[in-house]
């Protein structure tokens, strides 16, 4: 095979461990621990969804039982108004009778009362004037006939007081009843309001956690036709898997925010594998090579943001992850400590960082064995 044979199959293999080198291994074995891992993640959201679901279907039943007490509380405001209206409409008429028989009484009172002063003083003139003796049966007739009209008046009387004591009972229990029912009102409307928010809550996380599944099973497939892809044609060729020095330089200067392996994710709620380290430093600081290679990709990659990825041509990968400037180019060939990027916080980093993968043969491997 002549050199530019050779030169092309390294491309060629480079490109195809560049398709797996950011999610997924190339050892078969690794890929498929790998998909169980996703499936079962895919599984522990799906739990979720259907607890937030059962939450979410437990508050629609809440809000539409509110909202029946509510309205049912509405309608009897309704009623009880009209019932007011009516009660007050009947208890006035009560009222303006009671009135009415009071002033007629008293005017009986004072018709009684002449009529009792005129047989006085005719009983006394008779005394005096015996032989004008006056006729007084008429006044006393007037008087009895009078007197009886006033009992009778009296008890329509009393038994419009009785009437009156009782409509303005009816009359304020129904004011007390709907100002009772009123509050129980606003209450069920506070609680349809606060049952409302919760709701939007559980919608909000029952559309996170999908959208967590859907992120995890494109990954799942994916990873399951590299699976396919890989059983139906495995790579044999052979690297020295070996570098320039028995130990790497560091790819930047900081501090490691987050280690190599099982990292506990808030995002996800679950705990995922990191493959490589997080080193966080200030936004713009140098990224190096941490030894001779070619690079086999440099342009923006998903979450990974702006990715710099360097074939060592020894079986090695590295990955340079979330910068915010790239140096290089595909292709070029580039030498253990140089410049090679910026740092930054693009694709999914939420402070700046670098993000460092080493992978043999794809698989990755912890980079703390190789720096120095």
């Amino acid at each position: 095979m002549g050199l530019i044979g050779k030169m092309l199959k390294i491309k060629l293999i480079g490109l195809c461990l560049l398709l797996s080198v950011f999610v997924f291994a190339q050892n078969l074995d690794e890929k498929k621990s790998q998909l169980d891992e996703l499936n079962k993640k895919i599984d522990e959201e799906s739990k979720l969804i259907e607890e937030v679901e059962q939450k979410t279907q437990s508050t629609k039943k809440d809000i539409s039982s509110t909202k029946s007490k509510k309205s049912k509380a509405e309608k009897k405001i309704k009623q009880l108004k009209k019932s007011e209206s009516s009660a007050k409409s009947k208890l006035d008429v009560t009222m303006n009778k009671l009135d009415l028989a009071n002033q007629e009484l008293s005017n009986l009172h004072n018709l009684c009362e002449l009529e009792f002063n005129k047989l006085c003083l005719a009983h006394y003139l008779s005394m005096i004037y015996p032989e004008k003796k006056m006729d007084t049966k008429l006044l006393s007739t007037i008087i009895q006939q009078t007197t009886a009209e006033i009992f009778t008046r009296d008890e329509e009387r009393s038994g419009l007081e009785k009437k009156k004591k009782k409509g303005t009972k009816i009359y304020e229990d129904l004011i007390w009843t709907r100002i009772v029912t009123n509050k129980k009102k606003k209450k069920y409307s506070s609680q349809v309001a606060s049952l409302n928010e919760k709701l939007t809550s559980y919608e909000k996380e029952n559309k996170a956690a999908k959208q967590r599944i859907d992120e995890l099973k494109l990954q799942a497939a994916a990873l399951d036709e590299l699976i396919t892809k890989l059983q139906a044609d495995v790579l044999t060729d052979h690297f020295t898997f070996k570098f320039s020095t028995p130990k790497l330089i560091w790819p930047a200067n900081g501090t490691i925010i987050k280690q190599y392996g099982e990292q506990k994710s808030d995002q996800y709620r679950v705990s995922l594998l990191n493959n490589g380290i997080d080193i966080g430093l200030a936004e713009g600081s140098d990224i190096f090579a941490v030894d001779d290679g070619v690079i086999a990709f440099a342009e923006w990659y998903n979450g990974a943001g702006k990715l710099v990825v360097i074939d060592h041509q020894n079986g090695f990968h590295t990955l340079y992850s979330h910068n915010s400037k790239l140096l290089v180019s595909k292709g070029d060939k580039i030498f253990r400590n140089q410049v090679i990027a910026l740092s930054g916080m693009t694709g999914s980093a939420e402070v700046p960082s670098v993000h460092f993968e080493l992978r043999k043969r794809g698989t990755p491997v912890n980079p703390l064995k190789y720096l120095e």
